[in-house]
C-alpha cells in the first residue's frame, strides 16, 4: 500500500461513503463478581455461608444482516488486487469529482478497513481510502481558560469548508445508483473483509453498523471550543471530548455538512437493508 499523509481528519468517513459510503462501534463489557469466602476460623468451626454464584447476564446478541444478492454482471469483476481502475471508472460515472477524491491504490481494501474502524467508533489514520482535504486543520484563538491557564480556541468555520466538496459529491450520487454499485462490488468487499480475519459476521453487517454509528453522532450548532494543554487539541466540553473518534470526525465537518451527510446515509441504509 502506498504511504499516505497521517493527518487526523474526517475525510475517511465522508469519502469512505463516496466509495460506497460510509458510515458505530459497540464495546461489550463482561462483568462477573468474584465469589467471597469466609477466611476466619474458630472452634468449634462455624457454618460457612457461601454467597450464591451470580450468573452474568448474557451479552446482547450482535445483529447479523444477510449479505446482498450479487447483481447480474454484464462483465466479470476484476481480481481484488487489480480492481482500482474499475472502482475509479464506476464512481466516475456516478459523480465527476469522485475519482479525484479516492486514493487509487488498494481502494477496496482501504475502504473495508476504514468502514470496520467506524463501526467500532474509531477512524483510520493510515492507509486511508480518500485523499486528505486542504488546507490543514484550522482553529481561531478565543481567549484563555483562567483556571487551567491554557489557551482556548474555536473550531474555525473555514475548517468546515474543507469538507464541502466531499459531502456534496456523496450527496449528489443517487441512492439507488450507489446501492447498485455497492452490490456489484460486494463480492470484492467481502473478500477484503475476510482477509482481515475478523469474526464479526459478514461485511454487510459491519457496513450497516458503521452507518448506524455515524447516524448517532450529535449535530452541534454552537461554536465548538477547543483547548491545547499539550501537543494535541482537545474539546473544552467534556461531553464532546468523550465522544468516539468517529463522532468527533463529524464535528469537524460542521453542523450543515453533518446533517446533509446523515440524511444521505439514512437513505442509503434503508436501501441497503432491503
Amino acid at each position: 500500500m502506498a504511504n499516505e499523509q497521517n493527518k487526523s481528519i474526517t475525510t475517511t468517513v465522508v469519502l469512505v461513503l463516496v466509495a460506497a459510503v460510509v458510515v458505530a462501534a459497540i464495546v461489550f463489557f463482561y462483568w462477573r463478581p468474584a465469589k467471597e469466602e469466609d477466611k476466619n476460623v474458630s472452634l468449634p468451626p462455624p457454618l460457612v455461608q457461601t454467597e450464591p454464584e451470580q450468573v452474568p447476564e448474557p451479552e446482547p446478541t450482535r445483529p447479523v444482516y444477510e449479505a446482498p444478492e450479487p447483481e447480474p454482471q454484464e462483465e466479470p469483476l476484476p481480481e481484488l488486487g487489480n480492481s482500482d481502475q474499475s472502482v475509479l471508472d464506476a464512481f466516475g460515472k456516478l459523480a465527476a469529482d469522485a475519482p479525484s477524491l479516492i486514493v487509487p491504490e488498494e481502494s477496496i481494501r482501504k475502504f473495508v478497513r476504514a468502514v470496520n474502524a467506524v463501526e467500532e467508533g474509531k477512524v483510520v489514520h493510515e492507509y486511508r481510502p480518500l485523499v486528505s482535504p486542504a488546507p490543514p486543520f484550522q482553529v481561531e484563538r478565543d481567549g484563555t481558560v483562567e483556571e487551567q491557564q491554557v489557551q482556548q480556541y474555536t473550531l474555525s468555520e473555514e475548517n468546515y469548508r474543507r469538507y464541502d466538496k466531499y459531502v456534496a459529491t456523496f450527496a449528489a450520487i443517487e441512492t439507488d445508483a450507489l446501492a447498485a454499485l455497492y452490490k456489484r462490488f460486494y463480492p470484492l468487499l467481502e473478500e477484503a473483509y475476510r482477509e482481515m480475519g475478523l469474526k464479526k459476521g459478514n461485511f454487510h453487517t459491519v457496513m450497516l453498523g458503521a452507518i448506524d454509528n455515524l447516524l448517532a453522532a450529535p449535530v452541534v450548532e454552537q461554536d465548538i471550543l477547543l483547548v491545547r494543554p499539550k501537543v494535541f487539541y482537545q474539546y473544552a466540553d467534556p461531553a464532546l471530548e468523550k465522544l468516539p473518534a468517529s463522532h468527533k470526525l463529524l464535528l469537524r465537518m460542521g453542523p450543515d455538512n453533518t446533517r446533509r451527510l446523515q440524511e444521505s446515509l439514512k437513505n442509503l441504509r434503508a436501501k441497503l437493508a432491503e
